[in-house]
């Protein structure tokens, strides 16, 4: 059956099409537009994670996913240590440095790190990427007891001018992606059906951020499934120029 706006995928088939969507975009120069156009996490957030870290400071995060280290980064100020994991070798590549910040190469369901060793553990517009289940396990296992989780994302598009707005969400449709998201839906139920965490619950941190036009309208070129259209039209435009076609969970120990 094709999948419609008014019966949208759901839980993993969500996540698997959206893979599909996006993951060839997923190298050479996007990963250097990702790292340039994404937003970083609000300070805000950092602040909650740390105050419910069971160390303050904590004394090490481990943010998987973590791409070219836009969360990563936002946490030496506020943690002793800090170490994102990304699988992509090219998006580990392009990872930029920061002091306590480190990276390895590794899945998020198998970190090779020890037991108990992490005071916070973060996804960062990632957790949707991953499988669930052994996540799930090996996030519980790699946090302290007392240790908190959190998977968040932001919302596209971002508030800026009705119009803006409107061709933005115009352009992430004509990728071919429902703009409810629907691969994003289940975090929190996934969270609490694990039973691996005491507590899991969902909140909204509101962010204002300062851009010019040209970053608002580059900022779709760093959306995965967009990235991968314009290259297959691109790719197609070469080779047949006469026919183109264009949350957070704290441990409880377990």
């Amino acid at each position: 059956m094709t999948p419609s706006r008014s019966r949208p995928l759901g839980g993993d088939a969500a996540a698997a099409q959206y893979r599909r969507l996006s993951e060839p975009a997923y190298h050479g120069s996007f990963t250097s537009r990702y790292g340039g156009l994404r937003p970083e996490p609000p300070a805000e957030l950092i602040a909650v994670l740390g105050a419910l870290a069971p160390a303050t400071p904590p004394r090490l995060v481990v943010d998987l996913g973590s791409g070219t280290g836009i969360s990563a980064r936002a946490w030496p100020a506020h943690a002793d240590r800090v170490l994102g994991i990304e699988h992509n070798p090219e998006m580990l590549a392009a990872a930029r440095a920061a002091p306590q910040v480190g990276y390895r190469h590794a899945l998020a369901q198998e970190t090779g790190l020890p037991d108990a060793c992490a005071d916070v553990v973060t996804c960062a517009q990632s957790f949707h990427w991953m499988e669930h289940r052994s996540t799930i396990d090996e996030i519980a296992r790699v946090l302290r007891p007392e240790g908190v989780f959190a998977a968040y994302d932001y919302d596209w598009p971002p508030l800026a001018d009705w119009e803006a707005d409107a061709a933005f969400l115009a352009v992430l449709e004509a990728s071919g992606v429902d703009p409810a998201r629907p691969e994003k839906a289940r975090h929190t139920e996934r969270l609490q059906a694990s039973g691996r965490f005491r507590r899991v619950r969902e909140f909204y941190i509101r962010r204002r951020e300062s851009r010019d036009p040209e970053a608002i309208a580059l900022l779709p070129l760093a959306f995965g499934p967009v990235a991968r259209k314009l290259s297959a039209r691109a790719e197609t435009t070469w080779c047949c120029p006469n026919n183109p076609v264009g949350v957070c969970g704290m441990s409880n120990g377990c």
